[in-house]
């Protein structure tokens, strides 16, 4: 992986690419990359730190912090080299809206590209992607995720070097298989610290660490703000209906669950499915169940939290995003209200939401790795058709409100959750089975939300009210002075009955 991320540089730089743009924290690696292409001794660095330093040594020379950033690039615009020389600016991006600093910047690309006595070029290296417009088109921004996301063979490879240097007995096969998911989506720093704590806390490393792993992992995940793992409690058990949806995820599983082996047997790697609905229906639940019955990890991702504030932070943040998950891979991607990012996608001028549009189709076209796509949406009918056809995802399910066979099955489920199992004490209420439907068409109407909100209401009145037996009329009662969902959203329920007819999405109740 470095090879062919050192070859790609080595391309951008033989292409006149006169600023190259490294969103990295990680500056030592990006140094190593840096020196193996271009030379240490043919490299000026700058920094807010400690000004022109020694990009060998780090030590300041010159005039070191008294020299300025733009006196650093107006001495590298005005000289005359006789060989390829190569600045790097760190940590710069407070420094990129001075006006000063943006028209050298200009110039020196200018004469990047049109002095041919001049062979100067810039890496901007910086943990924050900030891209003024006057300088965007002389910008080239490098990906370096393939650094930072170790593949299986080079996990292993850290894990016994750990296991040798501390003189740890070796890692069964075992052990290895269970953490390998919780240290996957990574970066090498970030295992080499989490080996280290593991080991640290019980002297040794095995399967057991992998649950101090995991949480050591959500934190790091969490405080990148790109990407979120996501507990997983639910299983398709705790969904009341949607059997065709659950049948095919089961099918699906079967492929997940054991994928190279289905690769091997010429079966085509999964992309994922569309799941468009009412709102509280279940759509998120679908996607928590789906990566418990995959038994991989659930990457949720936000695409709101995707927009950036300068050019280049939305496309980037979106990369860096599908890059995780597929580093993490085999998992489940989870986002969640699509609908928000790209409905009116070709409808409008924003560049921005285009050129991420473009990319994520792209990606969900050719994808290889084993990311399997859940998107939910309440609404589709903005949604651009070219995410709705064939190729993108394996399926599109509508998910409708439930009727009465589901309702009961809604019930049972969340009369018997947790703690809530413990408090209907009349055997009627236990056995769901046994109450007429006359009880549960008064529900019609109702989402799985409306009627868990509903119960919950009536356990709770029953402990207020000091009441030992939850009854029929409790939940009754509840009910009565309870809008559903048909109420409230009358017009959106009705609009995207009409979209479900027009497109034709599969039902995920019923067989058509």
């Amino acid at each position: 992986m470095e090879d062919k991320i050192k070859n790609a540089l080595i391309k951008m730089i033989d292409v006149n690419t006169p600023i190259i743009y490294i969103q990295d924290w990680d500056f030592w690696r990006i140094d190593d990359l840096i020196s193996s292409v271009a030379g240490a001794e043919n490299i000026k660095e700058w920094n807010p730190s400690t000004g022109r330093t020694d990009f060998i040594t780090k030590e300041q020379y010159g005039l070191g912090v008294e020299e300025s950033l733009e006196d650093f690039l107006r001495d590298a615009y005005e000289t005359i080299l006789s060989s390829d020389k190569y600045l790097v600016l760190k940590d710069v991006h407070n420094l990129l809206d001075d006006e000063n600093v943006k028209s050298l910047l200009h110039l020196i690309a200018q004469r990047r590209l049109y002095d041919v006595t001049y062979n100067t070029t810039i890496f901007i290296v910086d943990p924050v992607l900030t891209i003024p417009n006057t300088i965007e088109k002389y910008v080239s921004i490098f990906d370096v995720d393939g650094l930072k996301f170790p593949s299986e063979e080079e996990i292993n490879e850290l894990i016994d070097i750990h296991t040798k240097v501390n003189g740890y007995r070796e890692i069964s096969q075992e052990d290895r298989i269970v953490l390998m998911p919780t240290l996957k989506g990574l970066s090498r720093f970030e295992i080499d610290r989490m080996l280290d704590v593991a080991m640290s806390s019980n002297g040794s490393l095995s399967s057991e660490d992998s649950e101090m792993i995991l949480r050591q992992k959500k934190a790091i995940v969490k405080k990148a703000g790109i990407v979120e793992l996501v507990d997983t409690p639910e299983d398709l058990d705790s969904i009341g209906g949607l059997d065709v949806l659950k049948d095919y995820l089961n099918k699906k599983a079967t492929v997940m669950q054991k994928f190279g082996d289905a690769q091997e047997h010429g079966v085509e790697v999964p992309k994922g499915i569309f799941i468009v609905g009412m709102p509280g229906c279940g759509k998120s639940l679908c996607a928590k169940a789906t990566a418990t019955l995959f038994k991989v990890p659930l990457i949720k991702l936000d695409m709101g939290s995707m927009m950036g504030k300068y050019v280049g932070d939305s496309e980037a943040n979106l990369r860096l995003a599908i890059r995780t998950a597929e580093a993490a891979a085999p998992c489940v991607l989870w986002i969640d209200e699509i609908e928000k990012a790209f409905s009116g996608v070709g409808k409008g001028e924003n560049d921005v939401l285009m050129r991420m549009f473009g990319y994520f189709l792209s990606w969900m076209q050719d994808k290889t790795s084993a990311v399997y796509v859940v998107a939910t949406a309440n609404n589709a009918d903005n949604l651009p058709p070219e995410l709705k056809r064939k190729g993108r995802f394996d399926e599109i399910f509508c998910v409708n409100l439930p009727n009465t066979e589901e309702i009961k099955k809604i019930f049972e489920i969340h009369l018997n959750k947790g703690v809530r199992k413990k408090c209907p004490k009349e055997d009627k209420l236990k056995e769901i089975s046994k109450i007429g439907n006359a009880f549960f068409k008064d529900f019609d109407g109702f989402n799985g939300a409306d009627i868990e909100a509903i119960i919950k209401e009536a356990i709770e009145n029953c402990y207020v009210n000091k009441k030992e037996e939850l009854t029929l009329e409790d939940i009754k009662e509840v009910r009565n002075h309870t809008n559903s969902i048909s109420v409230t959203s009358k017009e959106q329920i009705d609009r995207m009955k009409k979209i479900f007819e027009e497109n034709r999405f599969r039902d995920a109740s019923n067989e058509e």
